[in-house]
C-alpha cells in the first residue's frame, strides 16, 4: 500500500522481446516516473546553489550582457526559500565567492538575501575565462556543506580559452556526481559544444540566451526547478547474466544525455545514479550484449532485471527478456518507444550536421541535413526542435527548405543545444506479438554499430554515420 508520507516511484519497461539468431543486442526504453516529491513529512532536504557567473572582460560588451548577468543573479537570489544555502561566484581566469565573503554558504533569508542582491549588483566584468576553475570552486564550497541537493548555474559569453587544454575535462571529471549544474551561454561568440559538455556530465541542461533581457526569468526557473527537487539520488539498479552485458545506456527524455561512463560496476551488477529528482518523467535507452547462441529457441530467456532504488528498492524489478525465433516478422520490428527514441536520436544528428555544414559555409548540405531534421521534427511532435529550426530555415510548399538571411549565432547555438530535447508521447503497451513492418521493407542496420531504424532512416541515430547509399 502507498505511503502517503513519501514520494511515488514508477519504473515501465518497454521492448521488443523477438531475436533474430543474428541479433546480437536488446534495446530497451525505461520510463522512470515520480509524484507527490514535496510530501515528504520532515519537509523538503537541505538544498544548496550556487551561481557561477561569467565575468571575463568580453561581457563588458555590449554592456547589456553584464547588467543582464547582475539582474538575473539578483532574480535568482530572490526566488530562494529560506533555509537554502547559496552562493555567488564571480568568474574569470580565477574564480572568486563574492557573496558571502568567504565560506561557508550563507543561509537564505531576508538579510542574507538583501546582501547578496547587493553583491550581485557590484559584478564587474574584466579578465579571462578558465571554466575549470569556477567548477572545482564550487565543488569546494559544496564538498562544505550538508545540503543533499547541490545545484548550480553556469552563465558564459565566451571560449575557454584561458586555461590548458584538457583542464576542463579534469575539473569535469573531478566535479561528476557531486552536483548538477545548468549551463546557459549568452552573447554570439561562445562555444556550444563546452556547454553541451558541462551539463551532460554534469546532468542538467545546456541552452542560448536569444534575448539578453530573458536572462533573468531563466535564472529564476531553473533555481525554483531545483528547489522542486527534493528526492537526492534515485538510481537504476540492472542485474546481467552470463550471456548478456550493458553495452550502452543514456538518458533520452526530457533530453538525451550519455550516462554509460556514469555508471558503477560489479561482476555482473551495474548501478546507475540519476540524481536528484522532483515530480517529474524521464525516459532511459538501454541497451544490451546478447550472446544469442547461448539462448533456446522459442522459449523466453531471462537478459536481465531493472530495480528502481531511493536508498532502499522501490516497486519490483522488472525483467528484460529475450525470445530466439526464426520468424522474421517477429524480429525485424523494433519496439514502438525504441523506434520513437531511434527517431529522435537521428534527429538530433540531423540537427548537428546541418550546423557543422552551416559552420563550414556549405549551405547546400546545411539546407538538406535541416530539411531532414524538419521531416523528422514533424513526424515525432517535435514542437521545441520545430520553433528553434524556425529560426534558421524557411519551408517552402513542396517541402524544401531554405536558410534564412542575418542567421544569428545565438540562434545556431540554440539549436544545436536543443538538439538533444525530445517528446514524450506516453508509454506505448508492449504488444503481444510484433506489428507487420511499416511501408518501404524491414528497418535498416548500422554497419558501424549494428543499431536498428527506420527503412527511411538516412543516418544511423546511435552512432550518426550514414547508412550505406544515403548522402553523406
Amino acid at each position: 500500500m502507498p505511503d502517503p508520507d513519501r514520494p511515488s516511484f514508477t519504473l515501465q519497461l518497454s521492448q521488443n522481446k523477438y531475436l533474430a539468431p543474428s541479433d546480437d543486442r536488446m534495446d530497451v526504453v525505461l520510463t522512470v516516473r515520480v509524484g507527490d516529491a514535496g510530501v515528504a513529512a520532515a519537509g523538503p532536504p537541505a538544498t544548496a546553489e550556487l551561481l557561477l557567473v561569467d565575468c571575463s572582460s568580453s561581457m563588458d560588451w555590449p554592456p547589456t550582457k553584464i547588467e543582464a548577468a547582475r539582474h538575473a543573479c539578483r532574480a535568482a537570489i530572490g526566488s530562494l526559500r529560506d533555509g537554502v544555502l547559496f552562493g555567488v561566484v564571480e568568474g574569470t581566469g580565477r574564480a572568486r565567492l563574492v557573496y558571502p565573503a568567504e565560506p561557508p554558504l550563507a543561509v537564505a533569508g531576508e538579510r542574507t538575501r538583501r546582501a547578496a542582491k547587493a553583491a550581485a549588483a557590484g559584478l564587474i566584468a574584466g579578465g579571462g575565462t578558465a571554466m575549470s576553475t569556477w567548477l572545482d570552486l564550487a565543488r569546494t564550497l559544496f564538498e562544505q556543506t550538508p545540503a543533499a541537493i547541490r545545484h548550480a548555474v553556469l552563465l558564459t559569453d565566451g571560449r575557454n580559452e584561458s586555461e590548458r587544454t584538457g583542464a576542463l575535462d579534469a575539473a569535469l571529471d573531478r566535479c561528476r556526481g557531486q552536483f548538477a549544474c545548468d549551463a546557459r551561454g549568452i552573447g554570439d561568440d561562445w562555444e556550444p559544444r563546452e556547454l553541451q559538455r558541462i551539463a551532460s556530465v554534469l546532468r542538467g541542461s545546456a541552452d542560448a540566451v536569444l534575448e539578453d533581457s530573458e536572462l533573468a526569468g531563466d535564472f529564476r526557473q531553473l533555481v525554483e526547478r531545483a528547489m522542486g527537487r527534493t528526492v537526492p539520488d534515485l538510481r537504476l539498479r540492472l542485474t546481467t547474466m552470463p550471456y548478456s552485458r550493458l553495452r550502452f545506456v543514456k538518458q533520452v527524455f526530457p533530453a538525451e544525455v550519455e550516462l554509460t561512463g556514469q555508471c558503477r560496476t560489479r561482476d555482473r551488477l551495474v548501478e546507475l545514479p540519476t540524481g536528484a529528482w522532483g515530480d517529474e518523467l524521464r525516459e532511459y535507452h538501454l541497451c544490451l550484449d546478447v550472446e544469442a547462441g547461448e539462448l533456446t529457441r522459442y522459449e523466453d530467456r531471462l537478459l536481465g532485471t531493472v530495480t528502481l532504488f531511493a536508498g532502499e528498492p522501490v516497486g519490483e524489478p522488472q525483467a528484460v527478456v529475450g525470445y530466439l525465433t526464426d520468424d522474421l516478422a517477429l524480429s525485424s520490428v523494433p519496439d514502438d518507444n525504441v523506434a520513437r527514441v531511434t527517431g529522435q536520436a537521428e534527429l538530433g544528428c540531423a540537427v548537428r550536421a546541418g550546423w557543422d555544414a552551416f559552420e563550414r559555409e556549405d549551405r547546400a548540405v546545411a539546407a538538406r541535413e535541416w530539411g531532414t531534421a524538419v521531416r523528422l521534427a514533424t513526424e515525432l511532435g517535435n514542437a521545441e526542435i520545430l520553433k528553434r529550426l524556425g529560426r534558421l530555415v524557411d519551408v517552402r510548399d513542396d517541402g524544401a527548405v531554405t536558410i534564412k538571411d542575418g542567421v544569428r549565432p545565438r540562434d545556431g547555438f540554440s539549436l544545436v543545444l536543443g538538439s538533444t530535447i525530445s517528446t514524450y508521447t506516453g508509454a506505448v503497451e508492449p504488444a503481444a506479438v510484433a506489428v507487420p513492418p511499416e511501408p518501404g521493407g524491414a528497418p535498416r542496420q548500422c554497419v558501424h554499430c549494428g543499431h536498428k531504424a527506420r527503412p527511411s532512416a538516412k543516418r544511423c541515430g546511435h552512432c550518426g554515420e550514414p547508412f550505406e547509399g544515403s548522402p553523406s
